[in-house]
């Protein structure tokens, strides 16, 4: 490339500003106070729209002239001044390119009564691109309802992975009385009012009362167990994923009692992580990371295993008393998918005026935010694995709760624009194109 100029004053501009560049690109990388990044534009000829790169350093070296002078240094026998400095431009950039104007997220109030709720973020428009979208800003708040929400947890769940029907027919929710209980428990649907979820069975919960079975001699016993039928899945495969399972439970007061879930087939399962449940208000607890199917579908394909076979996976939650007395209650567990972007935010804030979220930077580091109408309220501690948005069409699973308790009057608002930008920004591999 040439540095085009007519006198050495009109280089040293164009030389100082080259190295302002330098400068702001280097600092954007190693410190979080320079917040104004350097892009690189590209349009080909041949491309419909424009495209932008992060870029993380410029490297400039001139070539000297022919007879070998320094062009800095010296001028050009036989002339006053140059008109031309030739040199090497070497630019690191970030692997992706973006679009050059952000897209906005659609604004979605949720339904009552639900356990686990979905949000299309694509209600308005596909992801385009070729890897997943950036999320700028994406947040949460109270649509309505008497408490605050401090709690967050949120799946991908993509047609590019699963397929049309293994996003539009996914079930987050898989209610107590939609499988088969176990001794002593029984379903209840009228002691409570409003306190269960409705999913796809009756808004009913299971209760364990001893009975007949010792919950107390120290082994796990089968409180519900569920096939991908039972829970509504007409195919077996669109309920395929890597999810994190959610429980939503309690125990009677001055009771403690353990669950744990199990997954897989009859004769062999994965026994996920054992959870200690003292609360007597309905919560959310974490039973651990399991798959469905739990086999490698790489080595023991779908054709190998018809998907029909697999409409009999076992999945149960087992439980045991470990003190007092009283009762195990159990609403539903859900599935929070992991396996293509997952955040969890332990302890945000949010309510009809505060909004709890994330932001991501172009070069992927991300923050957990609160914010009111009068501004930042806290930075709030936070999980983010790979929460991007896939090509296509898509949906974010979100389970959320109180500090200690769920409520089901509580409405959760998805991205509502008042008071942040909330926005997302799509990436390429090479060329755009017309997208």
């Amino acid at each position: 490339m040439g540095l085009h100029a007519t006198t050495y004053n009109a280089y040293a501009l164009l030389m100082q500003d080259l190295a302002a560049l330098q400068k702001r690109a280097a600092e954007y990388w190693v410190n979080a106070q320079q917040s104004v990044p350097v892009w690189l534009t590209c349009k080909l000829d041949g491309e419909t729209t424009g495209r932008q790169a992060l870029v993380k350093a410029i490297h400039f070296e001139f070539r000297p002239w022919p007879n070998g002078l320094n062009p800095i240094y010296q001028e050009c026998p036989g002339s006053v001044s140059p008109n031309l400095l030739l040199g090497t431009l070497l630019i690191e950039r970030h692997p992706y390119w973006e679009r050059t104007a952000v897209r906005q997220f659609p604004n979605q109030a949720e339904i009552l009564g639900q356990a686990a709720v979905p949000y299309d973020y694509t209600s308005t428009a596909d992801i385009v691109g070729d890897v997943p979208a950036r999320v700028d800003s994406f947040d949460l708040k109270v649509e309505s309802g008497a408490g605050n929400l401090t709690r967050f947890w949120l799946g991908i769940r993509s047609a590019t992975l699963h397929g049309a029907t293994g996003m539009t027919n996914f079930i987050d929710t898989w209610e107590a009385e939609d499988g088969t209980e176990g001794t002593d428990v029984t379903v209840d649907a009228a002691s409570e009012v409003n306190t269960a979820s409705p999913g796809n069975g009756s808004g009913s919960f299971v209760t364990v009362a001893e009975v007949a079975v010792d919950w107390d001699d120290g082994t796990f016993y089968t409180v519900e167990s569920w096939t991908l039928t039972n829970v509504g899945y007409g195919t077996a495969s669109d309920g395929f994923g890597r999810f994190l399972w959610l429980l939503r439970a309690k125990v009677a007061t001055g009771s403690t009692w353990q669950a744990q879930l199990r997954v897989g087939y009859a004769g062999s399962y994965i026994t996920l992580d054992t959870v200690q449940i003292v609360e007597d208000n309905w919560q959310y607890f974490e039973l651990g990371i399991g798959s469905l199917p739990p086999r490698d579908l790489q080595t023991i394909t779908t054709t190998v295993i018809g998907v029909a076979d697999d409409a009999n996976l076992y999945v149960a939650l087992m439980a045991r008393r470990t003190a007092g007395a009283g009762n195990f209650k159990v609403d539903c567990i859900c599935p929070i998918p992991i396996d293509e972007g997952f955040l969890k935010i332990p302890a945000g804030y949010a309510n009809t005026t505060h909004h709890t979220g994330i932001a991501q930077s172009p070069k992927d580091t991300a923050q957990a935010f609160v914010i009111s109408n009068i501004g930042i309220y806290s930075l709030p501690t936070f999980e983010v694995e790979n929460f991007r948005l896939p090509p296509g069409d898509g949906r974010i699973i979100c389970v959320y709760a109180r500090a200690s308790e769920t409520v089901l009057t509580d409405i959760i608002e998805f991205c509502e624009p008042s008071e942040a930008a909330l926005n997302y920004t799509e990436r390429w591999t090479a060329l755009r194109g017309a997208e």
